[in-house]
């Protein structure tokens, strides 16, 4: 070998060493974040736990978030105000979390933050003393704004899941239903492209929580919801299929059978656009 092979051979080993320590070691902590959602969405959260643990305590803010997510009793409670997946709540945790992913600017997390106090504030959960109600409501309020901004980023780059969460915030207020509608229509344009989360969240805009009043052009639909989860949950959104099965006690028995023909049609029509989408 002359030197200048040598200088090559070396070159290249140095650059291969500079690609391993500068993309593939980030990239595995991206991996790591991806399969953790994967099993997140698959309900199987002893594997999302596995996959991303050391990542959030080590403060990465998407690890962070998912982590909470899946701590958190607020983002696990249905229309109907029941739970599930409740062996795996951790107020306290879920909290910590979400602050972390907070301090970098994570709007989602400060979104769903907001969304675990106002939760204390109205159950009066036992783990907080009353003294800290007015203080958690302030909290809210105040991550609420924060979120605002950076969710609505999201939501004009077309992101229904911001758009919703935007809409959420605003139950109380008149302009709700003008806001869920515009995250609807928002959520369809990516439910039609086959996005799994978009389609769960697009069923949900289908079913009002309690003490909500329908308004025009905002109507309350469990077989349209229905249907949407059905098809959230055949992409492997397994979160869809605990809305699937509340959507099914939320209808009368005589509309089950349209529910399910709606789901059909659904999946027949994205099978259609995807075989064309190949062609």
């Amino acid at each position: 070998m002359n030197a200048a092979q040598a200088k090559r051979r070396f070159t290249s080993y140095v650059g291969t060493i500079f690609f391993v320590l500068v993309l593939v070691l980030p990239g595995q902590a991206f991996s790591d974040v991806v399969e953790g959602w994967a099993a997140f969405n698959e309900m199987d959260y002893d594997t999302a736990m596995s996959e991303i643990d050391k990542l959030a305590n080590a403060g990465d803010p998407d690890a962070c978030y998912l982590l909470g997510l899946l701590h958190d009793p607020a983002f696990h409670r249905l229309p109907s105000g029941k739970y599930y997946q409740s062996s795996y709540f951790d107020v306290a945790r879920a909290v910590s979390l979400y602050r972390r992913a907070v301090d970098a600017g994570d709007g989602r997390a400060m979104h769903h933050l907001a969304e675990l106090y106002i939760m204390l504030v109205d159950e009066r959960w036992a783990r907080y003393k009353p003294s800290d109600i007015g203080n958690l409501t302030s909290a809210a309020l105040s991550l609420r704004r924060r979120s605002t901004p950076l969710l609505r980023v999201l939501a004009e780059q077309g992101n229904g899941v911001a758009a919703y969460m935007l809409a959420e915030a605003r139950r109380n207020e008149p302009f709700f239903f003008a806001a869920m509608d515009n995250a609807r229509i928002k959520l369809e344009l990516s439910a039609w492209q086959d996005d799994p989360a978009s389609q769960l969240y697009l069923g949900r805009t289908f079913l009002l929580q309690r003490g909500m009043v329908t308004r025009t052009g905002y109507t309350m639909d469990p077989p349209e919801a229905f249907a949407w989860f059905t098809v959230s949950a055949k992409r492997g959104n397994m979160h869809a299929r605990v809305y699937q099965v509340e959507a099914a006690e939320m209808m009368p028995v005589r509309d089950h059978g349209r529910a399910e023909e709606l789901a059909r049609a659904l999946l027949k029509t994205l099978a259609g656009k995807s075989a064309k989408n190949r062609d």
